[in-house]
């Protein structure tokens, strides 16, 4: 798949990210993606799925960063850390100092598509994005991704873009939903921080029509 790539993307969280790095994960997470029965990604909904690449693309990344590994307990944050702090105890790893949020989203589509897993979404976009648990999220790399890997008339899923920031607020954040009784607590990120995840791109698929709705629901210019 072809994409088209911020070469200048460097960041340092405790480990340097470049754009060399996110894009051989890219890859990387696309592969493992194809390799896995479409029948897996029929059997569970958008959400599971979403962790999963989450997951996946996690590793990838943490393989690819010198320095660098996945926070190993799973309420940890950031997602990525130090390799150094591997050692650190479960209250330390449940808020690290130093390393990489990330974030996965499959978008939002119009009212009444109805599409299934396999089907392209991007046709029926109509809004991208990301949520967290709370408003103090002031960096994250977000990705999104959709079914767009064909093979004997299945999609299977991929990533098309990727994107960073660090100049996360509150007010980038909206109001904070399921505070009653057992739903999650989340909150969406509003039209500023689009804007600045959107500035913050670092690989997009080379696809005119993922490119066209990339740009107009995250302000690229």
């Amino acid at each position: 798949m072809s994409y088209l790539v911020n070469e200048n993307f460097s960041i340092t969280v405790g480990f340097t990210v470049t754009a060399v790095e996110v894009l051989q994960a890219v890859n990387e997470t696309n592969i493992f993606l194809r390799s896995l029965p479409e029948s897996l990604y029929k059997s569970i909904d958008f959400k599971t799925s979403g962790a999963v690449i989450g997951a996946i693309f996690c590793d990838k990344l943490a393989d690819a960063i010198p320095n660098a590994a996945v926070n190993p307990i799973e309420k940890g944050h950031p997602d990525i850390i130090p390799s150094v702090g591997l050692g650190s105890s479960e209250e330390l790893l449940r808020n690290y100092p130093q390393g990489l949020e990330v974030k996965g989203t499959i978008g939002n589509i119009r009212q009444g598509a109805n599409l299934r897993a396999g089907m392209r979404r991007i046709d029926d976009l109509t809004g991208i994005t990301w949520q967290a648990h709370h408003r103090e999220v002031n960096h994250l790399l977000g990705f999104l991704w959709d079914f767009n890997t064909p093979h004997n008339g299945f999609n299977f899923p991929m990533l098309v873009g990727v994107f960073y920031t660090d100049q996360l607020i509150e007010d980038d954040w909206g109001a904070i939903s399921g505070t009653t009784g057992r739903n999650t607590k989340v909150c969406g990120m509003l039209q500023t921080g689009k804007e600045k995840m959107g500035n913050g791109w670092i690989v997009l698929i080379n696809q005119a029509n993922y490119l066209t709705k990339l740009k107009r629901y995250l302000y690229i210019n």
